[in-house]
């Protein structure tokens, strides 16, 4: 089941660049999200730090992400198996639209899996924190 998360959140990143890309957030979304997703970012970017919950709220968040910056793309370095969950330090990077800076910024995912799809994702500023939240306490 671990290997078939890590497989699944594999596609899942590589279908939300193509959905920066396009800007086709929705039908991404509901292949690779269960509906009662939940999204808890770590108010790194200007999101904040409020849940956000469901198909709708994330297909929004995501477009607002699209609308604040171009060329964004999201770089996982690996995928770290912990059962029904999968840690991912990520970068994303881009351009701010308006004013055309570069930006990249690192963080860690924790995704927890129901059924293949992600039903939580947890936005963590470092590793240690990430596999914390994913019961680990250090990588095996």
């Amino acid at each position: 089941m671990s290997q078939e998360n890590a497989n699944g959140a594999k596609r899942g990143y590589a279908a939300l660049n193509e959905a920066y890309r396009t800007g086709e957030f929705r039908a991404v979304i509901e292949e690779h999200f269960d509906p009662e997703i939940v999204f808890k970012p770590a108010g790194i970017m200007p999101e904040g730090s409020g849940e956000v919950r469901g198909h709708d709220e994330l297909v929004a968040f995501t477009a607002r992400q699209a609308e604040a910056f171009e060329d964004l793309s999201l770089k996982p370095e690996r995928f770290i198996d912990a059962g029904n969950r999968v840690v991912v330090p990520l970068s994303l990077s881009g351009r701010a639209r308006h004013s055309g800076i570069p930006i990249e910024i690192s963080f860690v995912h924790t995704g927890t899996y129901r059924n293949g799809k992600a039903v939580r994702v947890e936005v963590h500023e470092t590793l240690q924190e990430a596999l914390v939240a994913a019961g680990l306490s250090e990588l095996e």
